[in-house]
C-alpha cells in the first residue's frame, strides 16, 4: 500500500493541464469564468477555455448568466451554447466565435 503523495508528485498533478468542463479539451488557454457575473455580486470562479467563455458571454447576457446559468450543468442545459461547445470540443485549435452587436447605434 503507497503512502501519501510526495511534494515532488503533487508538483507533478499540478503543472498538468486540468481540460475545460465544458468541452473537456486539455492544453487550451484557461480563462476564468465567474459563474455569476461580478457585476452582479458574483465570486466564484471556473476554469474554462477561452473559446468556451468567449462562447458563452457571445450567448448569454449578464442577467441570464445570474438567474438561470450559474452552474457548468445550467449552462450545458443551454440548446444553442451546447451545439456551439459540441463545435468546440472538435476543434484542435483557437476558435473564432462571432461578437455581439452593439445595441442603439
Amino acid at each position: 500500500m503507497s503512502g501519501p503523495p510526495t511534494i515532488k508528485e503533487l508538483l507533478a498533478l499540478a503543472a498538468q493541464p486540468r481540460p475545460c468542463p465544458l468541452c473537456k479539451r486539455t492544453g487550451q488557454k484557461p480563462s476564468d469564468h465567474h459563474l455569476v457575473p461580478k457585476s452582479r455580486g458574483g465570486r466564484t470562479t471556473e476554469t474554462l477555455c477561452v473559446d468556451c467563455h468567449r462562447a458563452i458571454h457571445t450567448v448569454l447576457d449578464n442577467k441570464s448568466l445570474e438567474r438561470e446559468y450559474s452552474t457548468v450543468e445550467a449552462l450545458m442545459s443551454h440548446a444553442v451554447l451546447a451545439k456551439m461547445i459540441h463545435f468546440i470540443a472538435q476543434q484542435d485549435g483557437k476558435v473564432r466565435m462571432p461578437r455581439r452587436k452593439k445595441r442603439g447605434r
